[in-house]
């Protein structure tokens, strides 16, 4: 469990399966958030959802469980939280709507910061209590940003469902060339029109979802293999070795070299303590 003064949250997961699944409130206030990574279809009580990757949605307990059915594909994070009566005016002065559908602006931002909630949520000690604290706050910051007004509705973006294909094309296969004239020519429309519409369906322009793909495929590598880097930055799809260092330290704030060692001294002392248990 992870509390601060406005935020508590009781439980959090992922699930890769279709089928079923309940969940209890035990207090007021109480809500399930849901981010979905790829194209599925959710039942939550009397609802169905049309679920794209990136997006999620916040379904508050109207009775004591959420019964929840995916009916498509799977693969996607839960949250069980509960808001102070403050966050809640808080959260929705800024447009976040319940029961609705919103789109993430920043992946590559939650899927770090998740690599840090879920072990906090099992720390005993204040250090690993704070980081959750911390990681808990950065993710509805997050959330918050997809909600504010800053990404348009599917309804009102244009070519919606193509760019949102795109986007996923995207992250499963950074290493592609992804040159924009090509995209722009596929689509059938002009570069200053695409620009327009996809920074207004998710925030963010190609560019730099290109780049964050190619980040993430990068620090997967680092911490599964002992490729060198000039591998690491082929694999990951950037055209030189000076590019991929200049932006990974850019993103990560540090380099691959360095990122590779801390990686591997952390896992190693997470490894040790589990011995010790």
């Amino acid at each position: 469990m992870i509390i601060t003064p406005d935020i508590r949250l009781t439980e959090c997961g992922e699930q890769d399966r279709t089928g079923e699944f309940c969940l209890t409130a035990g207090e007021t206030n109480q809500y399930l958030i849901i981010l979905s990574g790829v194209r599925t279809v959710m039942r939550i009580n009397d609802r169905q959802y049309y679920m794209r990757p990136f997006t999620f949605l916040v379904h508050p307990f109207d009775e004591e469980r959420i019964h929840v059915d995916v009916q498509g594909a799977a693969a996607y994070r839960y949250l069980l939280l509960s808001f102070s009566d403050r966050y809640l005016e808080k959260i929705r002065g800024m447009g976040l709507t319940e029961r609705e559908t919103h789109t993430l602006a920043n992946p590559l931002a939650v899927e770090e910061i998740w690599k840090l909630l879920v072990p906090a949520m099992e720390a005993k000690n204040p250090a690993g209590m704070e980081i959750g604290i911390h990681a808990l706050e950065l993710l509805m910051c997050l959330i918050l940003e997809a909600s504010d007004g800053t990404v348009t509705r599917a309804a009102e973006v244009p070519h919606y469902d193509k760019l949102t294909a795109l986007r996923h094309k995207i992250y499963q296969h950074p290493e592609e060339s992804w040159f924009i004239q090509d995209i722009c020519e596929e689509l059938g429309i002009s570069r200053p029109y695409f620009h327009k519409i996809y920074q207004s369906a998710f925030g963010t322009t190609c560019t730099q979802d290109v780049i964050a793909s190619r980040i993430a495929c990068s620090k997967r590598l680092l911490e599964t293999t002992e490729d060198p880097i000039t591998t690491v930055s082929q694999l990951s799809g950037f055209e030189t070795d000076v590019y991929f260092m200049r932006q990974f330290k850019r993103h990560v704030g540090m380099t691959p070299t360095a990122y590779r060692r801390i990686y591997r001294q952390s896992t190693a002392a997470d490894t040790k303590r589990n011995k010790r248990r």
